[in-house]
């Protein structure tokens, strides 16, 4: 079977200037330095002549990975991952070097990419040259493959939600199928990966012998994975709060969340009727400064005792705790109160900070109306909000006029130019729901 990648849902924020470039320098190092012919590989022991072909040894295998000697030779460690062994060798990596890069370059910029790149297969070279000292396997590696997985375990990691757009082609006897599949990059990486795995079990540890190529792509899926955790870890890559991590903490607090609501409902369930409301539902426990925070927020609405930075960030502790108890419907009602009644009220940094707290919820649907007012109040601070906003709109909602609108609010000159292509692309998708006649309902945008 043949897959081919022909695009990603994932937000890309930078034009992938360097994947571009470790792809032209891939196909220009092929030329300069070709892959050696069978004749200087094989080399005859009993011939005379051994010794003046190894003199002659070709410039690729002084820059491929010496496996199963007795040195490290550093140099090789950054150079191999440039060098290929065939036109179908290149070919194949460069296609899924594109899928990839342009997804992890997509969120950290060119020089961050490249460092990661360079430091990803530096590592990977060093690792496997290093555990295959002295073995009985002497052979040579090349070719981009470990970085290639290096790259699909980032996306995994960043982006495991995001789709990786496919055709497949699979050919049974004289017939050719032809599928097109949208595969979550955590499915794409789970079958990749594990089938080297599984590649490595049967071939290595039945047969008994070294499985070079499988042990290279693992070994970049690896240090992919630690690099893409260390990027993460130290705040050097914005996932948006959707990376693995970020959405194992969401299931985790929702799962506990959904486990208190329970419990609530339970003890409502339990309790005496005149305990409860007209509703048939217990009248909720306010504890006493429960109770006076409530009147507070009610009056800071209102009333004039409170300066107005009391009564805004009285109001602001009330929708964060809305929302903190996963009540969004009323949290968006405070918040559109406390928004009609307070002046320049909430601030950006605040206003930002809600919407972030909805979205590590899964409330991005219920978070329009915010995203909405960061867009209209602070525009110099919403290219990224904006972008989400229409995403939202489109995959979730389905109310593609309102995404166009939100979308074409600024003009293509005004609008940050490495952003443009995703821009560009929720258009397309904005457009393509109307084409087929998507019954959109009115609502707040």
């Amino acid at each position: 079977m043949l897959i081919i990648p022909t695009g990603t849902d994932a937000p890309i924020y930078h034009w992938p200037y360097a994947t571009v470039g470790m792809i032209a320098l891939n196909i220009a190092l092929y030329f300069l330095v070709p892959p050696p012919s069978r004749s200087i590989l094989e080399i005859d022991p009993d011939d005379d002549s051994a010794a003046v072909k190894f003199e002659e040894e070709p410039l690729f295998n002084r820059y491929a990975l010496e496996l199963g000697t007795h040195r490290l030779v550093p140099v090789q460690w950054v150079t191999h991952n440039f060098l290929h062994y065939g036109l179908m060798h290149l070919a194949g990596n460069m296609l899924f070097l594109w899928a990839f890069g342009i997804v992890v370059e997509g969120k950290l910029g060119l020089i961050k990419f490249l460092l990661a790149y360079l430091a990803m297969g530096t590592l990977h070279g060093a690792s496997v040259q290093t555990l295959m000292m002295g073995s009985s396997t002497e052979v040579h590696a090349a070719g981009a493959s470990a970085e290639v997985y290096a790259l699909l375990a980032a996306c995994m990691i960043w982006a495991p939600r995001n789709e990786l757009n496919c055709i497949a082609i699979l050919m049974i006897g004289f017939r050719t199928l032809v599928f097109h599949w949208d595969l979550y990059y955590t499915t794409v990486a789970l079958i990749y990966i594990g089938q080297q795995v599984l590649n490595l079990v049967v071939w290595g540890v039945l047969s008994g012998d070294v499985v070079v190529t499988e042990m290279g792509h693992l070994s970049g899926a690896f240090w992919g994975t630690v690099v893409a955790i260390v990027l993460l870890k130290a705040g050097l890559v914005d996932c948006e709060d959707w990376d693995v991590f970020s959405r194992w903490a969401r299931y985790r607090k929702l799962g506990q969340e959904w486990k208190k609501r329970g419990e609530r409902l339970d003890r409502v369930d339990e309790s005496p009727v005149h305990l409860r409301g007209r509703s048939g539902r217990k009248k909720r426990p306010w504890t006493e400064a429960a109770a006076r925070a409530d009147e507070a927020g009610g009056a800071s609405i209102s009333g004039s005792s409170q300066s107005p930075e009391e009564r805004a960030a009285v109001a602001l502790r009330k929708v964060r705790r809305l929302i903190d108890e996963a009540d969004y419907e009323a949290a968006v009602a405070a918040y559109s109160k406390a928004a009609r009644s307070l002046r320049a009220w909430p601030a950006q940094p605040e206003l930002y900070n809600l919407i972030k707290a909805m979205h590590a919820r899964q409330a991005d649907v219920e978070s329009v109306p915010l995203m909405r007012d960061h867009c209209r109040l602070y525009p110099a601070d919403s290219a990224k909000m904006r972008l989400k906003l229409a995403q939202v709109l489109i995959l979730r909602c389905q109310r593609p006029a309102a995404a166009l609108r939100i979308l074409d609010e600024i003009p293509a000159g005004r609008f940050p130019a490495e952003l443009e292509p995703t821009r560009a692309k929720l258009r397309r998708q904005a457009q393509a729901l109307r084409d087929e006649g998507v019954l959109e309902l009115e609502g707040d945008d």
